[in-house]
């Protein structure tokens, strides 16, 4: 009967990581590659110093998707590197882990700058600028970098009395990752998010007050015209502040299943697990595991719903394709 309900068990698995895979992989590789195409793309990058931070986390979502998920969805195969190679496994959780978190804190200094930059004091909106948003993000790559180097030493092959054969090997290392994942991801980054979200909101209450005061000079400027690039500007900026918004919800959201798990994995239990615990226990950590990529796999469809301008540059760019491939060329 165990045996049975063993196999059972390893069927929902592989069938889970097969199917639940190869969707993330193609519909994420298609999404994120359309970000990276249009947050290029220098009109986007005239508009707010925040798109770097949007290109660059879609660059580490897609590393996150061939370094996580595609191990995953071979798995559904029963092709399992990562289960007795022991630089696989260290290879692979810090890929996930680097690249998860660039993606994640990009989000925040995304946030930090749209916090920044609708300040009503000019001496606070000089730090939204493409130069500052190029440092942040080579500083949040070489700290990640450095931060997760524990992987390298603390995950291990082999060890099939684990939720997974390739885990953390002892009680420290467990502890370790904990804090990390819960600082540098799970609590750390929403918690952030919250609190420039919720700084920027104040921000453009204050903003709109002073605006409704200087009615009269506003009056003036429709009159000549003036105003209406600045109206423009900051419409495009809410539909930005939208995307993040929905964005940070769906991180927080998804990101909850992987943070209790590991919590639950580093509690002193005195039980012995049976091989059908353990593989019980495998099933919900890569379901867990792909239920945290799903904000990094479909952000493109994300930004596609929540904006209206991302949807006009993408119309934008698919009709540009399509000339260019209706053009005949002359000999």
């Amino acid at each position: 009967m165990s045996s049975a309900l063993l196999f059972l068990i390893n069927d929902i698995k592989n069938d889970l990581l097969l199917s639940l895979g190869i969707t993330y992989i193609v519909l994420g590789t298609v999404g994120n590659l359309l970000n990276i195409i249009l947050f290029r793309k220098r009109v986007l990058w005239k508009l707010s110093p925040c798109i770097p931070f949007l290109l660059v986390a879609s660059v580490a979502n897609m590393i996150d998707i061939y370094s996580a998920i595609m191990l995953r969805m071979l798995i559904g195969f029963q092709i399992t590197p990562a289960y007795y190679s022991p630089i696989i496994c260290k290879l692979q959780y810090y890929l996930y882990y680097t690249s998860y978190c660039i993606s994640s804190w990009c989000m925040v200094a995304c946030c930090a700058d749209r916090f920044i930059s609708s300040s009503h004091s000019a001496a606070v909106r000089r730090y939204s600028s493409m130069r500052m948003s190029g440092r942040i993000i080579l500083g949040i790559i070489l700290f990640t970098l450095l931060v997760y180097l524990q992987t390298l030493f603390c995950y291990e092959a082999n060890q099939f009395n684990k939720p997974t054969p390739c885990f953390v090997q002892t009680a420290v290392c467990s502890v370790v990752d904990i804090v990390l994942y819960f600082i540098f991801q799970a609590i750390g980054p929403p918690l952030l998010m919250f609190i420039f979200g919720i700084g920027t909101f104040i921000h453009i209450h204050q903003r709109r007050s002073i605006a409704q005061i200087s009615a009269s000079t506003t009056e003036t400027a429709v009159r000549t015209n003036t105003s209406v690039p600045t109206r423009n500007t900051e419409r495009n900026g809410r539909e930005i502040l939208r995307m993040l918004t929905i964005q940070v919800v769906l991180y927080i959201v998804f990101c909850m299943p992987l943070l209790a798990l590991k919590i639950y994995f580093i509690l002193p239990l005195s039980i012995v697990k049976s091989t059908v615990r353990i593989s019980v226990e495998n099933l919900i950590f890569n379901a867990a595991l792909l239920i945290s990529f799903i904000d990094k796999s479909f952000s493109f469809y994300i930004y596609t719903l929540a904006s209206k301008y991302y949807r006009q540059e993408l119309i934008k760019l698919m009709t540009r394709c399509w000339s260019q491939r209706r053009v005949v060329p002359q000999n």
